[in-house]
């Protein structure tokens, strides 16, 4: 039920630039070198234009300064994911909205880790991870309950995609083939796009793309060969953004991480010790455009563990990935309340007094474009008749949030919102990436356990044959 009137987006397009510095592109930033030399920026005429329209989150770090390490925070709302986190039920974006009827497509040149492969539907990927041999390939998830069936007619449009995919790094020149790599990345996420508003205009959908070119750059050129693929990058992206306008997508701009250099005119990076703690390699943009979200600049400090909940939360779904860490960066300017009862009932939410909304003949209830800050009851009751362990729960809604009833004397795991007030009504979440991580370290003790085990077995067996032999020899 809209409580108040909401625009949600009728899906997503996720740009993920790997390797790009916020303080190369935000005007209110200096990228620096090691060695305290200020770098030049990039000269942008795009970004400029989208920001503009959109919200720009200012400070967005990232906690790990590696390509895998970035996607799997930014998939599952964990500062500490790997892409074996990834790999868990229910720990991504991506498995909360297959549950929600979305399409989930990929077009990575790089991130393409084997568990969020898996997690999509069909995916293009550079096979070679290569520049001078670009080997695009179509993989497609295998069918099971949470998957849909993606259309003939898609696969088609992706399969040209990737045939097309070696002209585009066919120039000799460093910086044509640089560029190329990134507009292959960019024309192909048209084209997906174009082909869902024209054939498929009902399905709901997440396109994630990570264009690579620039994170190369930094390596493999210097600070001004990465400044220019900046800019040729930004010289493409126009036309998928305005796609995503047209064809009511939000549009996500951000990046895994960032990129420092020791000096001008020297080649960059951003894993090893030198460069990890940098600004350079943590701060990473973050450009959404949708909407129902508020434009200008958003000042704080936000990390790239927030992406995750934040995504959601402009798609106006209040669930969170199982392990999600992060918080919701409330950019819509309304929030959503969704109530789960232990079976059919009703739900009816109440503010100062007044019955506001209900609805019932359900065990879920989605209220969407409640206000933030407010206060407000709800009361739930079962069409059985059995009795609630609560009838009625009280919370202030800073963000999203989820509502959990549960039968008298009944046990519940805690929701998955991140509201200090809804926790403290709904119990606490007890599945943490800090036990998964905790689990492990007990697993590797049992391991060292059993192998010292072998061994004294195998040591005692030895020394058994040992002596037999020489019993024997003796005889």
């Amino acid at each position: 039920m809209e409580v108040n009137p909401v625009n949600t987006p009728h899906g997503a397009v996720v740009l993920i630039v790997d390797g790009l510095s916020a303080p190369f592109i935000y005007p209110e930033l200096t990228p620096h070198a090691l060695d305290g030399t200020p770098l030049e920026k990039s000269k942008l005429e795009n970004l400029p234009k989208i920001s503009k329209e959109s919200v720009r989150i200012l400070e967005f770090r990232a906690p790990q300064t590696f390509t895998e390490g970035g996607h799997s925070v930014l998939v599952t709302g964990n500062p500490g994911a790997d892409s074996e986190l990834v790999s868990f039920k229910d720990a991504t974006i991506f498995d909360v909205l297959h549950r929600k009827g979305y399409l989930c497509i990929a077009v990575m040149e790089k991130g393409d880790s084997w568990s969020i492969r898996a997690k999509q539907d069909v995916i293009l990927r550079d096979e070679n991870n290569s520049i001078k041999n670009m080997k695009i390939v179509l993989e497609q998830a295998e069918s099971s309950s949470d998957s849909l069936d993606v259309p003939e007619e898609l696969l088609q449009v992706m399969e040209k995609a990737a045939d097309k995919a070696p002209g585009y790094v066919s120039s000799k020149e460093t910086r044509g083939k640089y560029n190329g790599y990134n507009r292959w990345g960019v024309e192909t996420a048209c084209d997906i796009v174009k082909y869902m508003a024209r054939n498929r205009p009902e399905q709901k959908y997440l396109l994630t793309v990570n264009v690579g070119a620039v994170d190369s750059s930094g390596h493999h050129r210097d600070n001004y060969g990465y400044m220019d693929c900046i800019e040729c990058l930004d010289s493409e992206i126009l036309p998928l953004y305005k796609l995503c306008k047209e064809n009511d997508l939000a549009f996500v701009f951000t990046a895994d991480h960032g990129m420092g250099f020791s000096k001008d005119n020297s080649k960059g990076g951003h894993q090893s010790e030198k460069f990890t703690d940098t600004d350079e390699a943590q701060l990473v943009p973050m450009i959404v455009n949708a909407e129902d979200i508020e434009r200008g600049i958003l000042r704080g400090e936000y990390n790239q563990e927030d992406f995750a909940p934040t995504l959601l939360g402009i798609l106006d779904i209040p669930d969170r990935p199982r392990f999600a860490e992060g918080k919701q960066i409330l950019l819509t300017g309304h929030a959503n309340l969704k109530v789960e009862l232990p079976e059919r009932g009703s739900a009816e939410l109440r503010k100062n007094g007044n019955v506001i909304a209900s609805l019932k003949n359900d065990d879920q209830f989605l209220f969407l474009g409640l206000e933030p800050e407010s206060t407000y009851m709800i009361r739930a009751s079962l069409e059985s008749g059995k009795h609630l362990e609560e009838q009625e729960k009280k919370l202030t809604l800073e963000t999203d949030s989820v509502v959990k009833f549960t039968e008298k004397g009944q046990k519940i795991g805690e929701n998955r919102d991140n509201n200090p007030e809804s926790d403290q009504n709904s119990g606490k979440n007890s599945t943490s990436a800090a036990g998964f991580l905790k689990k492990d370290s007990k697993a590797s003790d049992l391991s060292l356990k059993n192998l010292i085990g072998y061994f004294v077995i195998g040591l005692v067996n030895l020394v058994g044959i040992v002596i037999i032999a020489k019993i024997l020899k003796k005889g």
